[in-house]
């Protein structure tokens, strides 16, 4: 589990490092797939439509808007 833990903190510091458009964002997309191959990573949809979910070490929230990327929160 807890190589499952540092995959998910590995590939979102590669996602917000790379694949966004600035350092500190990365592709909703990205994001929530990493997500989906941690366990214990949960993520939830508000009535706004922003996500927001943690792993045991990472938090992120995705904002609804056009830009479609996601930051991490502590």
């Amino acid at each position: 589990m807890r190589a499952i833990s540092l995959s998910f903190a590995i590939a979102t510091a590669i996602a917000l490092f790379t694949l966004g458009q600035s350092a500190s964002a990365a592709p909703v997309g990205a994001v929530v797939k990493a997500c989906d191959r941690t366990a214990g990573c949960n993520y939830t949809l508000n009535k706004a439509g922003d996500l927001s979910g943690c792993s045991s070490k990472v938090c992120f929230y995705c904002p609804n808007n056009s830009k479609r990327q996601c930051f991490p929160v502590q």
